[in-house]
Formats: structure tokens, C-alpha cells, sequence
């Protein structure tokens, strides 16, 4: 079991920090800047429908999109500025690389922008085939206004839940070059 032997390797600061600011911190700030972007994102809108023109309409299929891409991109900058700061500042320790880190993870870049990028890269190609059979198979059609506030808060949320803490460990065995 990879993950329980990684979560064993951690010194128990960074256990905390990932179960505090990771979790639930981030789930949190998700809940308050999602709900907003969607509220205002549809406000008059009435009805929210599956497909639309990107960037001209709120749409299910280009919110879900937009979502896996952006959420992590943004996620990994400010998680990476948060982290590096704490560990400078003596509040963290940094870790070396942990010998149970998938390598696709240890391989990301650097660069918490270059990072956030393929890690938004990486959630849509992974996660937009399966969410959008599903939402073709459920078939909403449209949405009302607070019901697609809802479901983009909850479905920001959860992707913040996946994407966050193996972003944050990435930051956490950045060496200090990167720091």
C-alpha cells in the first residue's frame, strides 16, 4: 500500500501540514472562491446547459474542463509559494525525495508554474474522458442556476481533495535550488 507507506515516511509537521492546509484548509478556500466564481459566472443565466461556446456562455462541459485545468495550475502556485516559504522560514521541514513517491510525481517540474501546468494537463486528460461519459450518461441537459453553483462547488472541492496533497509533497522534496 503505497500511500499508507508514504504517509508513515513524513515527519509528523508535514503530516500536519498536509492535513490542515492541504485538506482542509484548501477545501475551505475552495468552497468560498468556487461558489462565487459560479454564482457569478451564471447570475441571470436561468439555465445552465451541457454544451455551449467556450468563454461566451457558462457551460457544464467547458466549467468541468476549465475546472481540471485551472484548479490544479492555481493550486500548485500557491501550495509550492506557501510551502517554500514555510520551509525557509524554519515552519516545515523539507523532505528528500520519499523512496514510496510515484516517480511521475517526482518527475513533474520545478517550476511551480511549468508544474501547475502539467498537473492541470495531466487532471484533464486523465479526468475529462470519464466525467464527461458520465455527465453523457447521466444527462443532466441543463442545470438551474443554484444547482450548478452547487455541484461546481462540490465537484471543486473534491478535485482540490485529489490534486492538492501530492502537489504539496512534490513542493515539500523540491531541493533547495527550487526553494
Amino acid at each position: 500500500m503505497r500511500g499508507a507507506s508514504a504517509w508513515r515516511e513524513l515527519p509528523a509537521e508535514n503530516r500536519n501540514w498536509l492535513l490542515t492546509r492541504a485538506l482542509l484548509a484548501t477545501a475551505a478556500i475552495n468552497v468560498v472562491v468556487n461558489a462565487a466564481i459560479a454564482w457569478l459566472g451564471v447570475a441571470g443565466q436561468g439555465e445552465v446547459r451541457m454544451w455551449g461556446v467556450p468563454l461566451v456562455e457558462t457551460s457544464i462541459f467547458w466549467n468541468v474542463v476549465g475546472t481540471l485545468f485551472l484548479l490544479p495550475l492555481i493550486t500548485c502556485v500557491l501550495t509550492t509559494t506557501a510551502i517554500r516559504r514555510d520551509i525557509r522560514r524554519g515552519a516545515l521541514p523539507p523532505l528528500a525525495r520519499l523512496r514510496s513517491m510515484p516517480h511521475w510525481l517526482a518527475d513533474l517540474p520545478l517550476s511551480r508554474w511549468r508544474r501547475g501546468v502539467v498537473a492541470g494537463a495531466l487532471a484533464v486528460a486523465v479526468l475529462a474522458p470519464p466525467l464527461v461519459l458520465a455527465l453523457l450518461a447521466v444527462g443532466p441537459g441543463e442545470l438551474g442556476e443554484g444547482q450548478f453553483v452547487l455541484c461546481q462547488t462540490v465537484f471543486a472541492v473534491l478535485l482540490g481533495t485529489v490534486v492538492t496533497p501530492p502537489l504539496a509533497l512534490c513542493a515539500m522534496t523540491d531541493p533547495p535550488s527550487a526553494r
